[in-house]
């Protein structure tokens, strides 16, 4: 009969993002997740498999948990604007309310490792398709409601809207400072409004 788990598997599974979230997937080594997740290397192994493995669950976790927030943030509200002021309200957060300044876990795999680990590049691949959706639908109500230019189509700018969240997220690890994120939070918005 197997013994059952004696630790937390969603605070290891946080231990683990924040260690590779800081420091990168090549510079965390298994003893770096070790110390920060509490756990003996057997236990590791068992409940998450390899280091590689467990970096692909800790990105995951990290999207799933990125995206429910936007969403939320995109629903929260019935009025197009303040539904992408709340979102560029979310990204502001992340750019700035950090203690230490470790930018976005997503755009940080993108820069380390999307060139060589397709498992990684799947991942990230399917959760642009998603905050795409998710903007394009924001937009396109927009753009019904009169609110947000329509001379492009929906599907365009929410594609230049996640190239600039995007940048904004990779400024974050160290160039960032609130009054600079506030502004081009807010000029994001102004794009988007019809002249």
């Amino acid at each position: 009969m197997a013994r059952p788990r004696e630790f937390d598997v969603h605070e290891a599974m946080d231990a683990a993002m924040s260690t590779f979230w800081e420091r990168g997937y090549e510079s965390t080594s298994m003893e770096d997740l070790l110390d920060a997740m509490g756990l003996t290397k057997g236990s590791l192994y068992k409940a998450f498999g390899d280091k590689h493995n467990l970096f692909l669950l800790s990105l995951q976790d990290y999207l799933d948990r990125l995206f429910e927030n936007m969403k939320q943030s995109v629903d929260s509200n019935s009025d197009p604007v303040q539904s992408l002021t709340s979102l560029m309200g979310l990204v502001e957060d992340l750019c700035c309310k950090q203690t230490t300044p470790r930018g976005c876990f997503a755009v940080n795999t993108v820069v380390e490792l999307s060139q060589r680990d397709e498992k990684a590049s799947e991942i990230l691949r399917r959760h642009l398709v998603r905050v795409e959706k998710l903007l394009a639908k924001l937009i396109m109500s927009g753009q019904q409601s009169g609110d947000f230019r329509a001379d492009i189509s929906a599907e365009h700018l929410a594609e230049a809207l996640f190239v600039y969240i995007f940048g904004m997220l990779a400024q974050s690890r160290g160039i960032a400072n609130q009054a600079r994120t506030k502004r081009l939070s807010t000029f994001a918005l102004a794009m988007l409004r019809p002249e």
